[in-house]
């Protein structure tokens, strides 16, 4: 396997050509790394500028106080001139975020490069990447804007999504953009051409990274290398997918080597944080709470869909939910349908989803439950109650969903449920039900293997 580290990690960069023209790419590289505080040994070249944005411009490599680790190029020509430069000064790691333009055609040019590097030992990303983004060492290379905050939210993270993506915007808009119930990232690359480090280069290093948990592909092109990546890393991390291209086949083969084909391109993370938050299901049999039977049809319509079906409690649960919740609870306790509650103010509204919560997840019987949430402002109800419960209950998922929830409700629902690390769905029942499917066979899966 390829050493990459040098590529997430560097001790020391070297920006080649750094242009003092604001918003240009190379300035670009620059800025970010000085707005989100890089820690390491920071160099620039230009023969002809003293400093860019107040760091010193060396003229030549030979002026520079020590090789460094990484050096970045964003240049548009004479590319493969300076690659020979930086392989004879000694810089083992490269990445070319330009294209490759010299008038000769690309696999020539693709040729010359590779025999370049080959003969001074480099190994090199690119050309036309984008840049990678490093949240968890709080580093990037992208030349596209990397906002701060961003990185400061994901910087402490222990597990968190690889992502990959075969297209620049995507994988750069993971430097501004972030999902609508916050997912800890932890590293993100675009690869460009790829033709020395590829995907499954890639896949491999995330694989003995202990901060990815969950491996998120965009992908407009599927190589027999990349299947058999996946074939191999999708038992010990789930590798999500969603694949633009037109080769049917590829597609099903991916899904036979262990990928798990999404949707659409927002489930790469909002199916992921469900893998990065639930644990490994036992069965498919789910226990329900909700504000109304409209809710808990809907979501028992989709479990149907997906061959998944309402827990039957023990006769002590049921007692329990029951006695203490009454209402228009199901006789058999489950799905816990509540409504309507005596007052929306107070404890009363918490008090019925810790219980039935509570009664639920300790049945042997229940091996997963979801929450359906309906809010208006009027209705007092602390999330953070569910903090105990998961923590008394760790091996049982737990899905929310909100349903027509009012605005200010929802963002207190989203900011606990961030914390404690429990996946919410605003209005996507669907998606909701259909991520718990997925866990499950995905863990069904490993098991037979």
């Amino acid at each position: 396997m390829k050493n990459l580290e040098p590529f997430f990690n560097p001790k020391s960069i070297l920006i080649v050509g750094v242009s003092r023209k604001a918003y240009t790419f190379s300035y670009t590289v620059l800025k970010n790394l000085l707005e989100i505080f890089y820690q390491g040994k920071l160099y620039i070249l230009n023969p002809n500028a003293n400093e860019v944005l107040g760091v010193k411009s060396y003229h030549s490599l030979e002026e520079l106080p020590e090789i460094p680790e990484l050096a970045v190029i964003v240049l548009g020509t004479k590319i493969l001139d300076i690659v020979e430069e930086l392989g004879k000064y000694g810089v083992k790691y490269v990445t070319i975020q330009s294209e490759l333009k010299t008038g000769i055609n690309d696999t020539d040019l693709t040729l010359k490069l590779h025999k370049v590097c080959e003969k001074y030992g480099i190994t090199y990303l690119g050309p036309s990447m984008i840049g990678i983004i490093n949240f968890i060492d709080n580093f990037t290379t992208s030349i596209i804007p990397v906002r701060q905050h961003i990185m400061r939210e994901n910087k402490n993270i222990t597990e968190g999504i690889g992502f990959i993506a075969q297209s620049g915007g995507l994988a750069g808009a993971l430097g501004w953009w972030t999902p609508s119930q916050k997912l800890p990232i932890s590293k993100v690359i675009h690869l460009g051409k790829g033709f020395h480090v590829n995907e499954q280069d890639i896949i491999e290093f995330f694989l003995n990274d202990k901060t990815v948990k969950v491996i998120s592909l965009f992908l407009r092109e599927i190589s027999d290398d990349l299947i058999d990546a996946v074939k191999n890393i999708s038992q010990y991390k789930p590798v999500l997918f969603f694949y633009v291209g037109k080769d049917e086949l590829k597609e099903r083969e991916l899904e036979k080597a262990g990928g798990i084909s999404v949707l659409n391109y927002i489930e790469l993370f909002e199916i992921a944080k469900i893998f990065l938050w639930c644990p490994e299901p036992k069965g498919p049999n789910l226990g329900i709470i909700g504000p109304s039977s409209g809710a808990i049809h809907l979501i028992v319509k989709e479990m149907r869909k997906q061959h998944l079906s309402l827990a039957k409690p023990d006769k002590e649960s049921q007692d329990i939910i029951i006695n203490k919740i009454g209402g228009s609870t199901c006789a058999y306790g489950n799905p816990v349908d509540y409504w309507p509650p005596e007052k929306f103010i107070g404890i009363k509204i918490c008090g019925i989803y810790n219980t039935s919560a509570s009664t639920l997840l300790k049945d042997e019987h229940v091996d997963g439950l979801i929450l359906a949430l309906e809010f208006f402002i009027e209705i007092e109800f602390d999330f953070n109650i569910f903090d105990s419960i998961r923590r008394t209950n760790p091996d049982k998922p737990i899905i929310v969903i909100l349903i027509q929830a009012e605005h200010e409700g929802a963002k207190r629902v989203f900011k606990s449920a961030s914390e404690i690390k429990i996946p919410v769905f605003e209005n996507e029942i669907e998606r909701a039900v259909r991520g718990y499917r997925l866990l499950y066979d995905y863990y069904s899966k490993i098991k037979k293997k």
